[in-house]
């Protein structure tokens, strides 16, 4: 694996909180939403209920701290696997061991990563109005490819993973859009506590565009009503 961090000239933009909600701002006049913060404020109603259900059965307290230890081990293991590529030392005396083991698990997953050309870059587009930041764009397997990490609790399947695909989807977009590319591959790479990584492929397709496209009207249709 190399570094060529030059190669596309990502820009710097910070977040800013607005109505509740997670925003990048461009200029001082203009800001788009996260894109997982669209995914999250528009979820299927099924997926929905069923978070509500368990959170009625487990109690907001326990709710919020499994939550909080999740997103804590997608940031320490983030934050290794960035180290990592940039040949630094990971600095594992930091993290819980059982962030390390999955940090292992997911520096076996790069060996098709041939060369790395960003790593947590912010994008945007401007046809559907929202930004991101996406974790890896590099040449997997000889391509250009839009690489995102994800951990988990336990094994998860295809199925499981619709919105992570619509997430990945608009970052190839949006770097299409920005810099003339023809990005068409993504990969997921995924640590599991006590488990051997997960890794899924896929290619953007038409189903996913007018999906991304459905969910981003539908959180600004909910974003107009709210303000109104």
């Amino acid at each position: 694996m190399r570094l060529d961090l030059a190669r596309y000239a990502y820009p710097d933009i910070s977040t800013i909180q607005l109505a509740g909600r997670r925003f990048y701002s461009l200029t001082p006049e203009l800001a788009y939403p996260s894109i997982t913060t669209i995914l999250g404020h528009t979820q299927p109603p099924e997926t929905a209920t069923w978070i509500d259900k368990w959170k009625a059965r487990v109690g907001n307290d326990k709710a919020e701290q499994v939550r909080n230890a999740a997103a804590n081990r997608g940031s320490n293991t983030h934050l290794m696997l960035e180290r990592y590529v940039r040949g630094e030392d990971i600095g594992a005396s930091q993290f819980p061991a059982e962030h390390v083991k999955i940090f292992n698990s997911l520096k076996a997953s790069l060996t098709h990563v041939n060369v790395v050309v960003g790593q947590e870059v912010a994008l945007f587009s401007s046809a559907f109005e929202v930004a991101g930041r996406c974790d890896m764009v590099a040449e997997y397997d000889g391509e250009l490819a839009i690489v995102d990490y994800k951990t988990s609790t336990r094994v998860k399947s295809e199925a499981d993973i619709g919105d992570y695909w619509l997430q990945c989807a608009f970052y190839a977009l949006a770097h299409n859009e920005m810099y003339g590319t023809n990005i068409e591959k993504m990969v997921i790479l995924m640590g599991v506590e006590n488990k051997l990584p997960l890794t899924f492929k896929k290619r953007i397709s038409d189903t996913l565009i007018i999906g991304l496209a459905n969910r981003v009207a539908k959180f600004y249709d909910g974003l107009e009503a709210e303000l109104a």
